[in-house]
This record gives structure tokens, C-alpha cells and sequence, in this order.
């Protein structure tokens, strides 16, 4: 059998790993021949400045790991005429990325990782319905995708077979290293508000309260939740948060009603970190020489200026930079 072809597989096995939220067999086998004593390259979504400096953080990378999961919320329950969280929704997403991110771990674990780092989360969202808003008339599909590279990492403490998961970058994870931090947990919240009758009539001016309450009810119940989530994992700081919010005009759905709802949809995903017990702080960094690119205004547009030059060739970039201007401000 050629190199190239594969065994052929049980599929209705797979499906049953998958149904389980487990990895297909496809998967397993090209992460055993990723992770194998004959391997002679390994995948990986990571650029060349975070290989290098992962590396140099004694990170060792294995192979590029994923998972996903596709999940569909039925027949929403009406809502109308109430304002709140709405949890069958919340409780969908936090439940699809869950099932994605398992997927992750357990393809970590397959092939002996100490850790997950660049982790990125792709999400599609798809409603149903004909006025696209749920209720009574349809309901939504979720689509979550993780990808991240799986890195041998010694010095990451993590229970025996527990890998930890980052979405911080290979430059990050260095620069954490050197100072005597590691990561400690991959955190995420989703959190759907629903507001209603909030849309105020044409002539209306000014700010509609309601909905900035709601903005500001989605982003305190969703950090506390982060909160409760980092401290089960002995975090000290939460950083890299990167928080989406998006505010829709739904309709009302209510037989002849002018005023419109609106859905609050934020998002929230970070990483836990904790320094490491016993480690010291670096005193010096060997860092190479930092490179400016300045790009002058006016006459020069076409050269570059970097840090190591001259100080004279500094001044008089900038000595015509400043006559450019000014012609340009004169010629108006």
C-alpha cells in the first residue's frame, strides 16, 4: 500500500466517537502518525516569528490540532414581552464551543502535549425563521471551530494527561516565560440578553437607556462568570480578553406592533495566567536590536528611516517633514 492511501475505516465507528464527543478515527490515526517515532515534519497554524520564539520558550511543537461541532437550538421559546437573558440560546453556545474545544483537548492528549497555544475560535451563526429572530417561527445553528498547535512544554504545570489550552501567541507565551509566568486556562462566556419594546418611535432623540443598561447587564454577568471560571483553575491575572458585542433590531413579532426588540450577543474569550511557583524573573533579556520603519511625510515618502541611523538623518527627515506640511497647509 502506497504512502499516500489509507486504510479504510469504520464510519459508523467514527460517527459513534464523534456522537460521543470523542475525535473520528480518521483523525486519531493522522495524529498517531504526527506523534510517531517516524515523523518527519509536523503541521502547524503558528507564523514563523511565534515558531521561533516559541521555541526559544522551550516549547517543542507536535502537530496542528482541531476541533469543532455544529449544533442546532430548536423551536426557541417566545420571549415576547419579557426582558433577560435568554438562556436557551446562551446556554447553546457556551455548549457548541464546550464540544469544540473537548475535541481540541482530546486531540492534545493524543499525541503526549503539554499544552495548546495559538488556539483560534472561527464561529458561524445562522438563524432560522423568516423574521430572524426565533421565537415562534424558527430556531438557529451554531458552528464553533478551534484550531491551535500542540506543543511539548515541560515547564507548564499541569496535571498528569491534562494539557492546558492558550489562545496566546507564540510571542506572548515567550514573553510570559521570561518573566516567570505560565498559562494556566483557555476561558470563554457567551451571554444573549433580549430586550424588549426598546425601540423608541422616529421622533424620539436621545439615549435609549434600556439598551445600554442591557449592554452593560451582558458585560458584568459575563465577567463574573469568567471570574468564577479562571479562579477554578488557580489564575492569578486574566488576559489577551477579547470581547465582541453586537446589538440586532428584532422584530416585535406581536400582530400590529410598531416598537422593535433588540438581542444583545456578547462574546468573551481570554487566558488565565500564574506565575510560576519558584521561578525567577529574568534580569536580562537578550532581545535582538529593535527596527523602526518610519515612513517620512511629504518629500521623502519613497526612503525609510531605521532606529540605527544617524541622529542627523533623523532631524532632517523630520525637518522635511515638517516644510511638506506646511506647503501643504499654504497651498490651501
Amino acid at each position: 500500500m502506497s504512502q499516500y492511501q489509507r486504510r479504510p475505516i469504520d464510519l459508523m465507528a467514527s460517527l459513534q466517537n464523534v456522537a460521543r464527543g470523542s475525535i473520528p478515527l480518521r483523525a486519531q490515526e493522522r495524529l498517531a502518525e504526527e506523534a510517531g517515532p517516524h515523523k518527519k515534519l509536523f503541521t502547524s497554524d503558528l507564523g514563523v516569528a511565534e515558531y521561533l520564539l516559541a521555541k526559544d520558550a522551550n516549547c517543542k511543537p507536535i502537530s496542528q490540532v482541531m476541533g469543532s461541532s455544529i449544533f442546532h437550538v430548536a423551536q426557541i421559546p417566545d420571549y415576547k414581552g419579557t426582558t433577560g437573558e435568554m438562556t436557551v440560546i446562551s446556554d447553546a453556545h457556551r455548549e457548541s464551543r464546550r464540544r469544540a474545544i473537548a475535541r481540541l483537548f482530546e486531540e492534545a492528549q493524543f499525541v503526549g502535549a503539554d499544552a495548546v497555544i495559538g488556539v483560534h475560535l472561527r464561529e458561524r451563526m445562522i438563524t432560522m425563521g423568516k423574521r430572524g429572530k426565533g421565537g415562534d417561527d424558527g430556531g438557529e445553528i451554531l458552528e464553533f471551530t478551534v484550531v491551535g498547535t500542540a506543543v511539548r512544554a515541560p515547564w507548564i504545570t499541569h496535571p498528569p494527561g491534562q494539557p492546558v489550552i492558550t489562545d496566546l501567541s507564540g510571542q506572548e507565551l515567550w514573553a510570559l516565560a521570561q518573566d516567570g509566568w505560565e498559562p494556566t486556562c483557555f476561558l470563554f462566556e457567551f451571554m444573549r440578553y433580549h430586550v424588549w419594546h426598546v425601540t423608541p418611535q422616529s421622533i424620539f432623540t436621545g439615549e435609549i437607556t434600556e439598551a445600554t443598561q442591557a449592554i452593560d447587564i451582558a458585560r458584568v454577568t459575563a465577567s463574573t462568570r469568567i471570574q468564577t471560571q479562571a479562579a477554578a483553575f488557580g489564575t492569578e491575572v486574566v488576559v489577551g480578553s477579547d470581547i465582541q458585542l453586537k446589538v440586532k433590531e428584532v422584530p416585535c413579532g406581536a400582530n400590529e406592533c410598531e416598537r422593535n426588540d433588540l438581542d444583545v450577543d456578547l462574546s468573551w474569550i481570554c487566558t488565565g495566567i500564574r506565575r510560576i511557583p519558584g521561578a525567577r524573573r529574568r534580569t536580562r533579556v537578550d532581545v535582538p536590536p529593535l527596527t523602526l520603519t518610519l515612513t517620512p511625510l511629504g518629500k521623502r515618502q519613497d526612503e525609510i528611516i531605521e532606529a540605527g541611523d544617524d541622529s542627523e538623518e533623523v532631524e532632517r527627515a523630520a525637518e522635511d517633514a515638517q516644510e511638506a506640511a506646511l506647503e501643504q497647509s499654504e497651498g490651501r
